[in-house]
Order: structure tokens, then sequence, then C-alpha cells
């Protein structure tokens, strides 16, 4: 058979293929590309994500439209340069072997000193009026011991989940001034690596091994056995003879990446409406060999986590509509985004929003599609969430599903932590496409032979429709602060006290940076605006987000509280009356 006839048929054969059936292909085409062995999980930091970065760049370039790579800086590694830990036991002195005995968490400040006494706080937890392991003991230039994992009794049943993470009860011996924190692990110690919150703390926190001090501090299990037991801490200061302290000596090293964004536009037709733009995101990043967030267990660090769901699928999905869109030739302008860091706490998105490429104010909608490839096939039903968009916005785009097509609609936080959240903060209305958590999540098992990519053809058709229908529109729908409030990450219970200020997640040396303030709120009635950095609230400094909402916690409705925020090079304060939360 000669080449002609080959492509011939070839040519045939496509134009036979059903138009849904051609974009399933391209969708696996997409997926298995980014979710193959070779990009190693797309990792944050890695230089595999960058090749995904440039395999989108190709993309683009391929549809005719200009690209670009937007890079921010990321801690890839953290490393020991200095350290020493020596245990003394009254006369005894045994130093701790490090990646063995002890080893410092990812937040970890630096250390330099000598015979700092050890005390035992149990779990390090406070519930007012109820169980306090700090009471009675002295906490100020101790090396305090606390253990990772709370247990499940009913002394901590009613503890919001914001107080169980280890981070809230570290910040709070942070700011009762201990000298160091040693985290008492189950088993071995933790690998040193970037850990989920800020970048570096003001005193050293340390992983330690189960068996690492020995009986140096008396029979610690048996302790713990009398909190399970009876629900009532059973904290001990061991600086009584013999003596027990710790010398330590620590130093690290935060090793940067520069982690990409893709950015490119389809030009509107519309000389007036050109000029707004509709975004498609999606996020490129992954887990890479399961450093961190893995789900898998132990077992499954230094696998590939291929992130084929989450999110080749939702980034795939952008690719396909935007080839579908730039025919369509819409009368706004489409911004596609692609983001890296999503899963180290929405890092690309919220750097974006900060650093634009394009006006922020002349972006109107911003559709998120992340986790798209699981649409069950026997009942297709796709999760919808409205974040800053009205409730009617919503109801109105589920009526253009196709036929068969089931969505599911919610607004707030019930809708997802993705980078639509960081659109929403800046007072942007959104759409979150979602087909479900599902028991690959996380795990190396996350591969493009799971994918359902009929089903992700059949949502490419549903948002196709959706972002023309919000491209050619003659007016958008509004901003609804309503729709767009959702409850700050690690906090439980709703707290006692409403402020109002709309969070940015990213780390920021000088404090804890906002996204403006929420109307009717306290925060607006003092005069808080976007990119205002909140630096004291009350008497507690504010560092991050964490000191914030521990700062929150500890007021409640009709308190006075003095704030502090630095705007630009100014310092501005003013005293507020705070409100119960509805």
């Amino acid at each position: 058979m000669g080449p002609w006839i080959s492509a011939f048929l070839a040519v045939a054969l496509v134009a036979q293929t059903p138009p849904e059936a051609r974009v399933a292909a391209r969708l696996q085409r997409e997926v298995e590309f980014l979710a193959s062995p070779s990009l190693k999980g797309r990792g944050n930091g890695y230089p595999e994500l960058n090749q995904a970065a440039a395999h989108i760049v190709r993309e683009w370039r391929a549809l005719g439209l200009k690209a670009q790579v937007q890079h921010f800086p990321f801690v890839a590694k953290v490393i020991r340069d200095e350290q020493g830990a020596l245990l003394t036991h009254g006369e005894e002195a045994r130093p701790l072997v490090w990646g063995r005995d002890i080893e410092a968490l990812g937040y970890s400040g630096d250390a330099d000193f000598r015979l700092k006494p050890l005390a035992f706080l149990g779990y390090g937890v406070q519930i007012p009026g109820t169980y306090d392991d700090l009471a009675g003991v002295e906490v100020k230039d101790r090396v305090v011991i606390i253990v990772r994992t709370l247990p499940d009794i009913d002394a901590f049943a009613h503890l919001p989940r914001g107080e169980r993470s280890l981070l809230a009860r570290v910040k709070r011996l942070e700011l009762a001034k201990a000298a160091a924190v040693l985290v008492l692990e189950n088993g071995s110690t933790r690998p040193l690596q970037r850990e989920e919150g800020p970048v570096k703390m003001d005193i050293p926190v340390l992983s330690l091994a189960a068996d690492a001090l020995g009986t140096a501090c008396g029979d610690l299990q048996a302790r713990l056995k009398t909190i399970r037991e009876t629900g009532k801490p059973a904290s001990q200061d061991f600086i009584y003879a013999p003596w027990t302290t710790l010398t330590l000596k620590l130093k690290l090293r935060r090793e940067e990446a520069q982690v990409p964004n893709v950015v490119a536009v389809i030009p509107g037709r519309d000389p007036k409406l050109r000029k707004e733009y509709i975004v498609l995101g999606a996020h490129l990043d992954h887990l890479g060999l399961g450093e961190r967030h893995s789900l898998g267990g132990a077992e499954t660090r230094g696998q590939v986590h291929p992130g084929a769901d989450d999110n080749a699928s939702g980034a795939a999905m952008v690719v396909e509509l935007a080839r579908e869109l730039k025919q369509a030739r819409p009368r706004r302008s489409i911004l596609l985004l692609h983001f890296g860091g999503e899963e180290e706490g929405l890092l690309g998105s919220s750097y974006w929003i900060q650093h634009p490429t394009h006006p922020l104010e002349s972006v109107k909608f911003m559709l998120n599609f992340d986790m798209v490839g699981r649409l069950d096939p026997t009942a297709p039903k796709l999760l919808m969430g409205g974040l800053g968009a009205p409730k009617a916005a919503l109801e109105a785009a589920k009526k253009l599903a196709p036929e068969g097509f089931s969505i599911s609609i919610d607004v707030g936080a019930a809708v997802g932590g993705s980078d639509h959240m960081s659109f929403s903060q800046a007072k942007i209305p959104t759409f979150f496409f979602f087909t479900g958590i599902h028991g690959e999540y996380h795990r190396p098992t996350d591969t493009a032979a799971r994918i359902n990519f009929a089903g992700m053809a059949k949502l490419a058709t549903f948002g196709r429709t959706v972002a023309l229908d919000l491209a050619n529109a003659d007016t958008l729908p509004a901003y609804d602060p309503e729709t767009a409030k959702v409850v700050m990450r690690g906090d439980g219970n709703p707290l006692r006290v409403a402020f109002g200020t709309l969070p940015d997640y990213a780390d920021n040396p000088k404090g804890f940076r906002i996204n403006g303030a929420t109307r009717g709120s306290t925060a607006e009635a003092i005069g808080l605006q976007a990119g205002d950095i909140i630096i004291k609230f009350g008497d507690r400094p504010v560092k991050n987000i964490y000191d914030f909402m521990d700062a929150l916690a500890a007021h409640k409705p009709g308190d006075k509280a003095v704030v502090q925020w630095l705007r630009g090079d100014q310092t501005m304060q003013a005293e507020a009356t705070l409100k119960g939360r509805s």
C-alpha cells in the first residue's frame, strides 16, 4: 500500500470519528504525557515540572498563541549545615545521632545553646477550664517535649481541628518562649524536608525518635498511658536532680527553586470587550516522588506519584478548551493559566494574583479545573462550586449541562481548596469543576489508566459552553462576598470572633498579608485594605496566618484589640471592637 493511500485512509478515518471521541483521544494523549513516569510526578522544585511547563508552552505556540512562563521562588530543600545535640542526665552525657535519634523539622529555627533543661508537656494542648498540659510547668527557656499525634480520648473530643495540628501547638510554645520543641514520634524521626506552614520559625523544632531519650526523662510512655486512661495531664519538669538538659547547635540552609506558571491568551474579537478576561486555570504540579503530602504511607515515599487526575486531567482540559475556544472566537479574551505550587498551598495562583501578567482589574471571572478525570460512567456527576460567584450564576450554568449529565452545585467553603480560592480572595468570582475524591488521591496509583477520557470529553463540552456563555455575555455575574466566605486553613470549629479579612496564604516575611476586607466587617471598619500586612493583633505579634488565627481565637465578641499593620513603608494602627460570628 503506497504512503498516499495510507494518508488518505487516515484522514477518512478521522473524518468518520465522532467529535467526542476525537476530543477524548486528544485528552488521553495530554494526560498520558503529563502523568508519564518520565515526568516523575511533576514535583515542585523538580526539573520535570519545568519540562511539563515547556510542553504546555509548545501546545500554545502550536495553536498560534503567545505564551510566557512566570517563575516564582520555592523552598525545595532544607539542608543541615551545622548540627550537634548532646543529652545530659546528671553526670552522664550522650550525643544524639542526627537522622536516627533526632532531626530538624523543615520550619525549624536555628539554635546554639548549652544545657537547657527539659520539660515534658504531654501533647502541648490547652483547653480552657478543661485540660491544660502547660499548667504548673515552666515553659520559658525550657526544651519542651510534646507528642506529635493526639489520642482519640474524650478529653480532646471537642478540640477544634486547628488546635489539633502540630503547628498550632508548637506556635503556642513559641509564644511562651520555649527554648526549643522536641516532637516525640511514635517510631523513628521524620526526614528533614520542607513542611507545610511558615518557612522558618523563631525557635528550633525537632523530630525525636520514640526511644531516643532512653530513661533520661523517666518513663514517658507511662505518663502517656496515664493521660489516655484518665484524660488528665501528666506533665513534668526535669530540672530537678539529676538534671536532664540538652545542648543544641543547629544551622539550616534553605535551597530555593524557581517554579513555573504558564500564561497564554486567546484574544477576544469584540473591540469593546477584548480587554476583559475570562480565566481558564488548572494546576500543573503534583507530588513528585511523594516526599510530602502522599497518602500512600512511608512505603510509597520515593515512588513516582503520577497525578493523572490530580491534576494532569485539569491541565489537559485547559489545553483542549483553548483549542476549541480559539476556533469559536469569543467576544472577551480568554486568559489561560497553568499554575505551579498548588500542592504546597496555592503558591502559584497566589503569586500570579500578586504579580499579574495582565491587569487584575480586567479579570472578570475564573474557571478552575482540578481533578476532572474520574467522572462515574454509570452516573456521570460533576461537582461544581462557586466561590465568590452568585448562586444564581451557578444555577444558570447548571442549566447549560448536556443531557444525561448531572451537576451538583455548592457555594462557599465546601467547594474545595484549589487555585480558584486565590482569585476569589482577589474579589474575582469563580467556578470550580471537580469530579470527586477517590482512593487513588495523592497515591502512586493515580495513573492515566484510571482516567475516564470519554467522561472528560463530555465535561469539555460543558466547560466550553460555560466559558463561551461568560465570554460572550453582555454583562457578567458580579462578585458575591457572601459566597466567598471560607474557613481559614486549620480552623476547625468556627471562631467566636468574626473579623473579615480575606487571607493571602502565601508566606510573607513581614507578617500576615491580606487580599482585602469583606463589606461591613470589623476589618473594613478600621480601614484595612488589600495588600496590608498585619503585624500585631492585641498583645500578640503576627508573623503569618497561623499567628493571626491564634490571636483571633484568644478573643471573644465585645473585646477591644489594637491592630497594627504595614501599608507600604508606613506602620498604621487602629482599635477594633470585635464582633461575634453570625
